[in-house]
């Protein structure tokens, strides 16, 4: 029943550091997409470049969270699942704030860059060749499918949302052997 309870604990530990640092996380996403929107809008694309020097500054924010819940509380130390937990769960939240803006983007600030955007995805479906193993109402079937799915703006942010999780799920693995905490503060 103690180790239930500690379980109990722990989750609640790092689900509150997972959402406080995952809102953090998600303000910056948002700063960080409000650049691509800019871009899209065809005022510079310097914006667009901007944006993608910003993800780079995402693996330093997500280092920066990582270590100040590792070293939270020296007295208990973090294991390595707690610490990938908390990564997992603080993309997590951040992606609910990334997604909104995402979609609002895609509904209503711009609709035409997304159409713009899966554009090219469209075309290479349209000319991709018939494989002899498939009949052809069985490969105009997949096409019709593939259509769908690349051209549903909430099946991309879903497929965002899930990059987001992976990417915090790989850092943390790497993280996990970078990261070392000292005792002596």
């Amino acid at each position: 029943m103690a180790n239930n309870q500690s379980m109990s604990e722990n989750f609640k530990l790092i689900n509150r550091y997972a959402m406080h640092y995952g809102l953090l996380l998600g303000l910056f996403w948002v700063i960080r997409y409000a650049f691509l929107i800019v871009a899209g809008i065809g005022v510079s694309d310097r914006f667009a470049f901007v944006f993608y020097l910003l993800n780079i500054v995402t693996l330093l924010i997500v280092y920066i969270f990582y270590y100040k819940f590792k070293s939270s509380d020296l007295d208990k130390p973090k294991s390595a699942w707690q610490c990938i937990g908390f990564t997992v769960l603080m993309c997590f939240f951040a992606s609910f704030l990334e997604g909104a803006v995402m979609y609002a983007h895609f509904q209503f600030i711009d609709p035409a860059y997304f159409t713009h955007m899966i554009e090219p995805f469209l075309k290479s479906i349209d000319t991709t060749p018939r494989m002899a193993f498939i009949s052809e109402a069985e490969f105009v079937e997949v096409k019709r499918m593939m259509v769908s799915i690349y051209s549903s703006k909430l099946t991309y942010i879903a497929f965002e949302f899930i990059k987001n999780i992976f990417l915090g799920f790989f850092l943390s693995l790497i993280l996990n052997f970078v990261v070392k905490v000292n005792k002596s503060k």
